[in-house]
């Protein structure tokens, strides 16, 4: 399967929508207004200062763990 392909199927099952709810319930939980344009910020936050690093903590532990293999 090419990049591509797997990019559009892996694009298919992320939940929007859970993502949406969580940002929501972190603001609501740290009694933020809880607008569309603070969960744009938080989440283009969360892209660019997290998600990295936790996606490369993921990928090096599951490797570890046999969960997923090298190629």
């Amino acid at each position: 399967m090419s990049r591509e392909e797997t990019q559009k199927q892996v694009a298919e099952w992320i939940d929007t929508d859970a993502i949406a709810d969580a940002i929501l319930d972190a603001l609501e939980e740290e009694e933020i207004e809880v607008t569309a344009d603070n969960a744009q910020k938080v989440w283009l936050d969360v892209l660019y200062t997290e998600l990295p690093n936790a996606l490369e903590r993921s990928v090096d532990a599951l490797a570890e763990k046999g969960e997923i293999l090298y190629v």
